[in-house]
């Protein structure tokens, strides 16, 4: 038994979308670098008129096969910390993220950029395992990519939009469930 005394459990579901939907808000920026060859993600987080947020993560899933539950562990970092970390050979995914409340349940919409640009993903963290499956998406989600790979913030993470041309039209050969 791993002790998880640290960790949060993170029970997410995933949508393509085709635009920012209305009445997002809180738009913040976020810098990811997935250190290679570990399970280890620092993140910067820049808010309008606030002091970054700048911190380590760690992740690690509860069932190998699942990309929608893990459990994850958060330090903050100063700014030292997070540069010398930075200097750690890594892969980059940057978006913004907005954030939007369907049916009163807190969602985050990732406009990614870069490499990425064009590719926009609703995620909503459920809170436990047993509401993975109750959640019903809003009608302007497109395709659900919560069990594909190429989807989760580390099978992103340093690929463009022709590196997961193929996911992504199989994605949106499905339909949301």
């Amino acid at each position: 038994m791993v002790n998880e005394k640290y960790a949060v459990g993170e029970y997410e579901r995933r949508f393509l979308l085709d635009e920012i939907p209305a009445g997002a808000t809180d738009p913040r920026r976020i810098v990811d670098l997935y250190v290679d060859g570990t399970r280890l993600r620092l993140r910067r987080v820049d808010r309008p008129g606030a002091e970054p947020d700048r911190k380590l993560g760690h992740k690690r899933r509860l069932n190998t096969s699942d990309p929608r539950a893990i459990m994850h562990t958060s330090l903050y970092l100063d700014e030292d910390e997070f540069r010398v970390l930075g200097a750690l050979p890594a892969k980059r995914l940057v978006k913004t993220r907005w954030a939007i409340e369907v049916d009163g349940r807190p969602c985050a919409v990732n406009v990614f950029e870069e490499s990425l640009a064009g590719l926009v993903l609703m995620e909503v963290d459920l809170g436990d395992p047993s509401l993975l499956d109750e959640f019903v998406p809003p009608s302007w989600a497109g395709s659900e990519v919560s069990d594909d790979e190429a989807f989760t913030g580390g099978g992103l993470a340093g690929k463009s939009l022709d590196d997961i041309a193929d996911a992504l039209a199989t994605a949106r050969t499905r339909t949301a469930r």
